[in-house]
């Protein structure tokens, strides 16, 4: 093959890239229309150990459990918010995409049409007329596959931030078509689980009852919709009043970071955030006056033939007022001259946003507020919802019902939900850019006790913070331009937003996410930038006004370690309690990462500590609001910066993602990027994926927290401190590790220098734009390049060495325990020391150490225990034991926690892997990581790693093996513990070792070595840009057939 390739023409085998390209994009075009056709099919329950319930079957149990009181609660308390991320890394081209969805709408066309034409008899002329239908459906399938094919596959520059919001409000265009079907099904859905449960009471208690449902169902076809209806009829027979409730709040709201996220990305600036915020509410309108425009010939009843309420005909008595010139309105056709009426206010609301536009150009100045369009349009959500409400209403109560839900309740969905603004959009800046903009405010105004307070310590900064939140002090627009760029641009952006919250949509603004939060005051430096914008106000000591979200970010290993603490100590700020208490519902939103975590911890080890992370925050939130009145309770909100479920890449299941996360919040957030934003290209894939997230996140609601959940978190953790110290080996340079050398063949025989010049997204590769180290790169085109290079090391690496080091820690219970003893003594004082004899001789003292050491030591007297203490003193230390020790976040807490694992499993027979095996079939989060690593080292490939580093130099090679030891060993240990024979997808469809694979990495590997030899030589420029286009072809490529691309 390799002769073949070295005999080919670089410009033919560029070709053969893009036609292996094309073949799987229509491939998943193939498959798209499968799922299209088997959608009923494929609704199905899966409430396997990472699966969920249907919906129904969810309120069904809750009913069961708690009762129809409670129901009415669940339904309206328990909701998501999906985030669209503003780095989607959508490989595709937007033009391309567009040529792609429509081949699909197409093909779905002719697919349909083709099944209908076999049912016609060939002799009929409907027959040739349906025969040319489809092939002029053919000829334009044709015709777009021949437009992609002729179209640019990659972008010749970078793609700004513009085009990449552009990109995500195409999504929002699906998402308009999909969202209101899917709301109206859940509001049935909790109608029919209601009247089923009631129903199911009655026929066991109510002889009367269940003879009339039996004669009603009698008389249907004994479909689930003529059972509901015999059900209802009964209960209307017997006059029998129930009242099922309501979901008067959408259980699904969007947000976005897009315009507001500026962690890492130097062109999210005050003034891209300004144009997001005004496009999204030109967007929404435009949208909205499509809408009313579609109604005004559909709702065309007169009252000639039906009533107007009350209601109805006075709005058109105001209205007419306001817009005495507007023709052709009939005073028989009410309903139609109210959506008439909407439209043209929608309009005007329109108008104003574009004038704006028009005359804004690129600026800081805050644009939204200027919107506003007065009497003539809608200024607040509000006045357009009681408008759409009025025209449902009275449609519903006067022989309308069907018009009202099949078309005006469409509108009044989305407006419910997107009101004037779209979707929320999030503020996300790292902490140090937070706090270098208030000091330098505090400089500027000459506060000058204040403005050393980042070299303070952090209680300290706390009471300094905490005083400046109640001084009477507002930022003042001559400061601005005294302040460095970045501390500027930080001022301007909360002021657009702050702007943004007085242009009259209270949904325009999200949360302010504070990325690499590390403690109190970076949370309380937030609260002051609000507070000198005016976002914040305060009065008599206490906060007067402040209806946002603030929250800390904790991504990485150490940071999610922490959060649990630092959110106590926030919470134990009697401001800060009473300003969540009295402004947001006494809810609090903690934001827990994954890729930082696993970019720094290790896949293992990010994988238990968010779990940790989410189940610690569950206790703190309890301790917190012990002894309290149930109106003084803090509740914990979570909000999951996933980028997609299996780290970083390769589709994977949602559900299983969300089903695995075990301690769930009534409301959470959850970022979507990669393939997910793909999700909304359809109708049918749109609706299909509300409808998966939706229900897993119900299902873990009901989820009932098991007594096992300590012993198998506690086992979790500890084999995550291990793959966290093997991880470090590989990535990090500190302590002799391998992370220069690791570093370098990825730089020298991967894609990494590449990915810059492939224009995939508008953020930078790396933070600082130039290193490619474990501390800089970027976790996206970090594990992009691991992909296209077949390691993955991100998804496998440290866990095969966790458990066979771990297992045999944990299986040495005399030696690990003598271990243990010798730990605590080493720089205990003389105090502790004999609080520690006190403890084990006192045989009612059931701590954790010292249960182990009676266990363990068989102490019976004061001169067994001296012996022992001789004993652990004279033992050589256990030096890979010690570095786990480290990785607890105190001393105690180390010793605590091995001795409870190593009493477990001694208590079990004394092998570990029984252990593991039982968290396997029993714990949710544990067997989500598995078959995580499990299908990363599916993906990985040893042939193709191999053949791209053939050239590497020893020390290269060394590394490489080891990666190669690591990933064998996870595989042995990964079906030890799931007892199979061999490693299988549990989730993933894509063949990685197809042929046109491996011959697309073959091409990409001669082109990226061709570049490599001719990278010196000036005389090769031309050239070398030629190899660019090539590798760049090669990379998109090859992102299709894995399932990264997006």
């Amino acid at each position: 093959m390799d002769n073949v390739l070295a005999q080919t023409g670089d410009n033919i085998l560029y070709g053969v890239v893009r036609v292996l390209h094309l073949k799987n994009h229509l491939s998943e075009l193939d498959a798209k229309l499968l799922e299209e056709r088997t959608a009923n099919k494929r609704i199905v329950a899966d409430y396997s150990l990472l699966g969920s319930k249907l919906i129904l079957q969810s309120f069904l149990d809750y009913l069961k459990e708690h009762g129809p009181d409670r129901f009415s609660e669940l339904i309206n308390t328990t909701g998501m918010r999906l985030i669209s991320t503003a780095h989607p890394n959508e490989t595709e081209r937007n033009t391309n995409l567009k040529h792609y969805n429509s081949i699909l709408d197409r093909y779905i066309e002719w697919t349909k049409d083709y099944d209908s034409l076999n049912t016609l008899p060939k002799s009929a002329s409907e027959y040739r007329i349906r025969r040319e239908q489809l092939n002029q459906i053919r000829r334009t399938i044709k015709a777009e596959i021949e437009g992609v094919w002729q179209s640019d596959q990659m972008r010749g520059s970078q793609i700004p931030v513009e085009s990449e919001a552009l990109r995500i409000l195409e999504r929002y265009k699906i998402i308009f078509r999909a969202y209101p079907p899917f709301i109206k099904f859940l509001k049935f859905l909790a109608k029919e689980a209601f009247f089923l449960y009631q129903a199911s009471k009655y026929f066991e208690s109510n002889q009367q009852w269940r003879e009339k449902f039996l004669e009603n169902f009698q008389l249907t076809q004994r479909s689930r919709e003529e059972k509901l209806k015999a059900i209802k009829r009964t209960f209307v027979e017997l006059n029998i009043q129930l009242e099922p409730p309501r979901i008067v709040r959408n259980p699904i709201s969007f947000g976005t970071w897009k315009g507001g996220d500026r962690d890492g990305n130097p062109f999210v600036v005050a003034s891209f955030t300004n144009r997001c915020f005004i496009e999204q509410k030109q967007f929404v309108l435009q949208e909205y006056v499509t809408m009313a425009s579609n109604l005004i010939d559909k709702l065309t009843p007169s009252t000639k033939n039906i009533a107007a309420s009350p209601e109805l005909l006075k709005s058109l008595e105001r209205d007419y007022k306001h817009f005495p010139y507007v023709q052709n309105v009939k005073p028989h056709e009410p309903y139609r001259s109210k959506i008439r009426y909407i439209q043209i206010r929608l309009q005007n609301s329109l108008d104003r946003v574009n004038e704006v536009i028009k005359g804004a150009g690129t600026t800081t100045r805050p644009l939204l507020s200027q919107t506003l369009p007065g009497p003539s349009g809608y200024n607040t959500p509000d006045q357009l919802r009681d408008d759409i409400n009025v025209l449902y209403t009275a449609l519903s109560n006067n022989a309308g019902k069907s018009q009202a839900r099949s078309t005006v309740q469409d509108l009044q969905i989305l407006v419910d939900t997107f009101g004037l603004s779209m979707t929320s959009i999030d503020f996300r800046q790292t902490s140090d850019k937070n706090a270098l903009a208030v000091a330098e405010y505090l400089k500027v105004v000459e506060l000058t006790e204040y403005s050393e307070f980042r070299k303070q310590p952090e209680n300290e900064r706390q009471k300094i913070l905490l005083e400046l939140l109640l001084r009477d002090i507002e930022i003042q627009p001559w400061i601005i331009p005294q302040l460095s760029g970045t501390s500027r641009d930080t001022f301007e952006t909360m002021l657009i937003f702050a702007d943004a919250h007085e242009s009259g949509d209270q949904k325009s603004i999200g949360k302010f996410i504070i990325s690499m939060c590390q403690c109190v005051s970076d949370i309380l430096v937030v609260l002051f930038l609000m507070k000198l914008v005016g976002m914040l106000k305060t009065k008599d000591g206490k906060i007067s006004e402040c209806p946002f979200d603030v929250t800390g970010l904790f991504e990485t290993i150490a940071d999610l370690k922490q959060a649990p603490i630092i959110v106590k100590n926030l919470l134990s700020i009697s401001l800060i309690r009473n300003y969540l208490l009295q402004h947001r519902n006494g809810r609090m939103t903690v934001m827990m990462g994954y890729s930082d975590s696993v970019r720094d911890g290790s896949p293992l080890a990010s994988d238990s500590q968010v779990i940790k992370c989410a189940l610690t925050l569950k206790k703190v939130e309890t301790e917190m609001n012990k002894g309290l009145d149930v109106s003084q309770h803090i509740h914990l909100s979570y909000y999951r910066g996933r980028g997609d479920t299996i780290p970083r890449g390769y589709g994977g299941s949602i559900t299983k993602a969300i089903a695995s996360q075990m301690v769930v919040t009534d409301e959470e957030d959850h970022t979507e990027q990669n393939r997910y934003l793909r999700c909304y290209s359809s109708f049918s894939s749109a609706l299909d994926h509300f409808h998966k997230v939706f229900s897993a996140h119900l299902t873990v609601q009901l989820n009932t927290v098991t007594s096992h959940v300590n012993r198998y978190q506690r086992t979790f953790d500890f084999f995550g401190h291990i793959s966290n110290l093997k991880w470090l080996e590989l990535v990090s340079p500190e302590n002799g590790g391998n992370g220069d050398i690791y570093f370098s063949i990825l730089r020298r025989f991967g894609i990494l220098k590449h990915l810059p010049k492939s224009h995939f997204a508008s953020r930078p590769v790396a933070r600082d734009g130039v290193t490619y180290n474990i501390d800089s790169i970027r976790a996206i085109p970090f594990t992009m390049d691991l992909a296209q290079l077949r390691e993955f090391t991100t998804g496998y690496y440290g866990t095969g060495t966790a458990f066979e080091q771990g297992t045999k820690i944990l299986g040495n219970f005399a030696e690990s325990s003598i271990q243990v003893v010798r730990y605590f003594l080493q720089d205990s004082s003389d105090a502790e020391i004999s609080q520690f004899h006190s403890q084990v001789l006192d045989q009612g003292n059931q701590s954790a150490f010292a249960s182990l050491v009676r266990s363990a030591f068989k102490i019976g007297s004061k001169s067994d225990l001296e012996d022992l203490v001789k004993k652990a003193r004279s033992t050589e230390a256990n030096a890979f034991l010690n570095r786990i020790f480290s990785f607890y976040n105190s001393k105690a807490e180390a010793i605590s926690e091995i001795s409870l694992l190593l009493t477990d499993v001694q208590s079990r027979g004394g092998d570990p892997i029984t252990t593991l095996q039982e968290m396997y079939n029993n714990y949710p989060p544990f067997r989500y990581s598995i078959e995580n690593k499990e299908a990363a080292l599916l993906i990985r490939d040893r042939r193709i790693v191999q053949d791209y580093t053939r050239d590497a130099t020893p020390e290269q090679q060394r590394v490489l093996a080891e990666t190669q030891v690591e990933a064998e060993l996870a595989s042995l240990w990964i079906l030890k513990i799931n007892k199979q024979a061999d490693l299988k997808s549990k989730t993933l469809a894509t063949n990685f070792h197809s042929l046109e694979l491996d011959l697309l990495h073959r091409i990409q590997r001669k082109f990226l070595d061709d570049h490599f030899a001719k990278q010196k030589n000036p005389n090769e420029a031309a050239e070398l840009r030629k190899l660019d286009t090539y590798i760049q072809m090669t990379i998109l490529a090859i992102s299709e057939a894995l399932g990264f691309a997006g």
